[in-house]
């Protein structure tokens, strides 16, 4: 969870349970990842995905967020970082990036920056907002720049010939048009659904094992595996989010 969406609720949202399920299976499904190895998470929020990396990799996981209060605290398995800069002189076996660069004025710098940081055949982990015609009041209070198309993301890679792209896909379809509908009232109505704290993600209601949270969670699990399938087969239906795999060579 970004930290600009926490809260004292300890629910999580079916959107961000389901998005780290996916994201671990994504990048399980690239290669073995084990103690032995790294990751980096960047834009680690509240350490819920790091703590996931950790546990299901066994690997050692530098969490890096802005926002961290205390940039030199660590918990067993994760070391927390303020920036880049104060990281260890190493190169990465997996980078995670999950919608971190729409928050970035100078996209382009931080994703081959990231790129550069990966030893070979290491993998960049992304995922973005997508489609700038869903630009909405939600994305301007989450301080986000700009939303992704596929060609986009690719055009920003200065040296194509330095990663490979293993997968890219839309997913979320359901959530997209969600949006879609969001973004009409906004246009035609002036009506903003998220003007305060108590309608973000972090205000979730129900338990992780409550049958409203276990439902939703299954449902858009089964829209982002479709998604990964489909894209597998050339096809590419919009959706709320872009998640694009790269491969150092």
């Amino acid at each position: 969870m970004d930290l600009s969406e926490l809260s004292n609720n300890p629910h999580r949202h079916p959107w961000e349970l389901s998005r780290s399920k996916f994201i671990l299976q994504v990048l399980e499904d690239q290669g073995t990842l084990g103690p032995e190895d790294r990751i980096l998470d960047i834009g680690a929020g509240d350490l819920y995905f790091a703590l996931q990396l950790h546990q299901t990799t066994g690997a050692s996981v530098d969490a890096v967020d802005t926002a961290f209060q205390d940039p030199t605290g660590s918990i067993p398995g994760v070391s927390m970082f303020k920036e880049i800069e104060a990281l260890p002189a190493t190169k990465y076996r997996a980078i995670c990036a999950l919608d971190v660069l729409e928050h970035v004025a100078d996209d382009e710098a931080l994703l081959n920056r990231l790129i550069s940081m990966l030893e070979p055949g290491g993998i960049l982990m992304i995922t973005v907002p997508a489609f700038q015609l869903l630009f909405s009041f939600h994305d301007l209070r989450l301080k986000h720049f700009r939303r992704y198309h596929r060609a986009h993301l690719m055009y920003l890679i200065r040296n194509p010939s330095a990663v490979r792209v293993e997968e890219s896909f839309y997913f979320f379809h359901l959530l997209f048009f969600v949006r879609i509908f969001q973004k009409m009232l906004e246009f035609f109505f002036g009506v903003k659904p998220e003007v305060d704290a108590s309608h973000t993600v972090s205000e979730w209601k129900h338990h992780e094992s409550h049958p409203v949270t276990r439902g939703l969670g299954r449902v858009l699990n089964t829209d982002a595996n479709l998604s990964r399938w489909l894209a597998r087969l050339g096809v590419r239906i919009p959706g709320l989010s872009l998640c694009m795999v790269l491969k150092k060579v």
